[in-house]
């Protein structure tokens, strides 16, 4: 189970990093990125990758039933919307604060509806104590993470011009913060969905599925009608700031492929998590997800940092909220040792 803690830890690094070249394309409208982020690595990348690594793919979901089926991509038209909001939070608040603010509201659903509905009995004794102090000290640590947004005094690096204009920063951080917490409701969509989806599981193991790609098959469902939702979207913003014409303009190319790293790093943080949860076995989405979701935070924070995004009041507030995610991982990992120490 300690390889699967590191590949989460792993995992929300590459998601926390993804997407940081958005402050290179500030004069790139945000439809366009995200349109071409979102084809290439929640509709093009899901298929190939379940294609290339399940044997007898569409059989599969035969199997699954067609109930299950229609769950999932149910969920999946949330998703879309929650990846609409991560964007626009994005552009406000940066990526530090938009992963802080949507995880503290994303971990505490995420890891402990399947901890009450899978391991009800894990509550008590020195285990529960561990993951419940860990899962305080993630929310703590996200919620001070979240309060160094009021305390900074600069507009959002990765937000365009034309954005900046037509509102205030002060306004734009009060729309970042409110964007990021309904993302952060719709990100369990995910975590919940690895945790009761074994039907998928079960299923591309019997066909023949290595451990660390079982997921993979899920992601298709669960990602690309997501497309069907942000697509809606992306396609009012083109006819509103008639910005689709950008696409075939001189100089797209260095764009495109700056959407290509984005959704190569993005993509590889989701087979990295669903390899940590073949590893982490039932406990995943119960340990793994806070880690995972620390991690997120962690890297991004640092990566900003580093190109001096973070300073002064704001910066010494957002180091306590990290020292706070730091410990939680060592907690979590402390009940990583008990849960082998009982098997």
């Amino acid at each position: 189970m300690f390889i699967g803690l590191v590949i989460a830890i792993l995992s929300g690094a590459c998601f926390g990093v993804c997407f940081f070249p958005v402050r290179y394309m500030n004069k790139f409208a945000w439809e366009n990125i995200w349109f071409l982020y979102s084809l290439i690595a929640v509709v093009l990348f899901p298929i190939l990758v379940g294609w290339a690594t399940t044997p007898h793919m569409w059989g599969l979901y035969h199997e699954v039933g067609w109930k299950l089926n229609l769950i999932v991509m149910a969920a999946a038209l949330l998703s879309g919307a929650g990846v609409v909001m991560y964007g626009q939070a994005l552009i406000r608040i940066g990526i530090a604060l938009v992963n802080s603010l949507g995880n503290g509201v994303s971990l505490v659903l995420g890891s402990f509806i399947p901890l009450i509905f899978q391991h009800r009995d894990a509550m008590s004794g020195r285990l529960g104590i561990s993951l419940l102090l860990g899962a305080v000290l993630s929310v703590v640590g996200l919620v001070i993470c979240g309060q160094a947004a009021a305390q900074r005094d600069q507009a959002s690096v990765y937000m365009d011009a034309d954005t900046q204009k037509g509102s205030s920063h002060a306004r734009a951080a009060l729309i970042g913060v409110a964007l990021a917490v309904g993302f952060g409701i719709l990100q369990i969509i995910m975590n919940l969905g690895l945790a009761f989806a074994d039907d998928y599981m079960k299923i591309a193991k019997a066909h023949g599925t290595s451990d660390a790609f079982t997921a993979n098959a899920f992601y298709i469902p669960l990602l690309v009608p997501s497309m069907v939702t942000s697509g809606l979207y992306f396609a009012y913003l083109w006819k509103k700031n008639r910005t689709l014409s950008q696409l075939r303009s001189p100089g797209v190319g260095i764009y495109c492929l700056w959407c290509v790293l984005i959704a190569v790093i993005w993509y590889a943080g989701m087979l990295l998590y669903g390899w940590a949860m073949t590893w982490m076995q039932s406990y995943g989405p119960v340990i793994g997800w806070p880690v995972f979701m620390a991690a997120i935070s962690l890297s991004s924070a640092v990566l900003e940092y580093a190109y001096g995004d973070w300073h002064g009041r704001a910066l010494r507030t957002l180091c306590v909220g990290l020292g706070a995610l730091t410990v939680s991982i060592g907690v979590f990992a402390y009940a990583n040792l008990l849960i082998q120490a009982t098997t």
